[in-house]
């Protein structure tokens, strides 16, 4: 069987890439959709040692994005054309269109969805099976299938990752000494589009709060100012989340990142207009207490909670703890479900090396 992936994201690298590790295991054939220039979906596909064809350069406006999408569309068209597969993955549009153009089954995998606006309705309504959180409130018709789970449990979890103890000596932390993960976010996507987080001047505080309570390293989507760019995470994205689980905690306003953080279990605060929106990451506030969201509008609230949290670490941790052992034994294995609806799509059975508990690629 041939699959075809389209990644426009880091997380859809990670996310899809556990579902390619077991369809590698029964000997299936893949090829990637790369975009080069959204921070690193290349490195990452690279690091597992896949192939990959350089599907469009990802645009910062929204005139650029529509260009983008035009130009992915029609390489993805063409690989369809080249490669023949039985199915297609993907997080994103061209992946779809090109699957709807040649009558191959596509499954578009969404954690937004309809939130996201015109990402899911240019995407959504043409695919075969769409699959989300069982959180999502909205049904998207017949075609749609709801895991028990979230997107983070792909790569995050317990059965496929276990973090490198030895990445905190590797930052430069001390063994008693409090590492913190400051995560900035560029909102050039096309969902971010309109969207905002953090300004430079809440960037200085929230440094000069972190940094009198221990270590601060930072993870940016766009380039750090020279006065900042010591302090930027100096490992391989590869290696991202042996980072995030080695901190004591998260502060940004990325999504994606403080919800990987939670789940991992790791206390983490994002700051930014999506709060409140997103009804996965609502469920992983609400009802794990795994993460917290602020809308700008709420900035003394913000600050509050960071004191709060920085005034006694071990008690958020023992909290993080007991939410994420509640959230673990709910619910299921995110990735057993997709590879079942891959082979669906195909028509084929699940073959016994395809079943769970395949190591990681990455």
């Amino acid at each position: 069987m041939k699959v075809l992936i389209d990644a426009v994201h880091p997380a859809d690298v990670w996310t899809l890439g556990a579902v390619e590790d077991r369809l590698l295991a029964a000997g299936e054939e893949t090829l990637w959709l790369s975009r080069p220039g959204k921070d690193s979906v290349v490195e990452l596909i690279e690091a597992r040692g896949r192939p990959h064809i350089r599907a469009s350069q990802a645009g910062t406006s929204m005139m650029s994005l529509a260009w983008e999408l035009l130009v992915r569309d029609w390489r993805a068209l063409r690989a369809v054309r080249s490669f023949k597969p039985d199915v297609i993955l993907t997080r994103s549009p061209a992946g779809v269109h090109a699957g709807r153009l040649t009558r191959t089954p596509v499954m578009y995998d969404t954690d937004d969805g309809h939130v996201a606006g015109f990402l899911y309705y240019v995407a959504g309504p043409f695919a075969n099976l769409i699959t989300s959180p069982s959180a999502t409130e909205k049904s998207y018709g017949k075609q749609h299938r709801r895991y028990q789970g979230y997107k983070e449990l792909f790569y995050l979890h317990p059965s496929r990752f276990q973090p490198d103890p030895d990445i905190r000596e590797e930052l430069g932390a001390a063994a008693d000494e409090r590492l913190f993960l400051l995560r900035l976010t560029a909102f050039t996507a096309s969902h971010d589009v309109s969207e905002a987080g953090m300004t430079r001047a809440q960037v200085d505080r929230l440094l000069a709060m972190l940094q009198a309570a221990g270590k601060v390293i930072i993870s940016s989507e766009e380039q750090l100012p020279p006065e900042l760019a010591e302090l930027r995470v100096p490992t391989a994205p590869e290696r991202f989340h042996d980072v995030l689980a080695a901190c004591d905690l998260v502060v940004g306003d990325s999504q994606t990142v403080c919800s990987e953080a939670g789940v991992i279990g790791v206390p983490s605060l994002r700051y930014n207009t999506w709060a409140g929106r997103h009804p996965y990451q609502v469920e992983l506030e609400e009802r794990w207490g795994l993460t917290k969201a602020f809308a700008l509008e709420d900035e003394s609230a913000f600050f509050a909670e960071l004191e709060r949290l920085l005034g006694d670490l071990d008690a958020a941790h023992g909290a993080q703890a007991k939410g994420r052992a509640a959230m673990l034994e709910w619910c299921g294995d995110p990735v057993d479900d997709l590879v079942g609806w891959t082979y669906e799509l195909a028509e084929r059975p699940v073959p016994d090396a395809a079943l769970p508990n395949q190591p990681r690629s990455i």
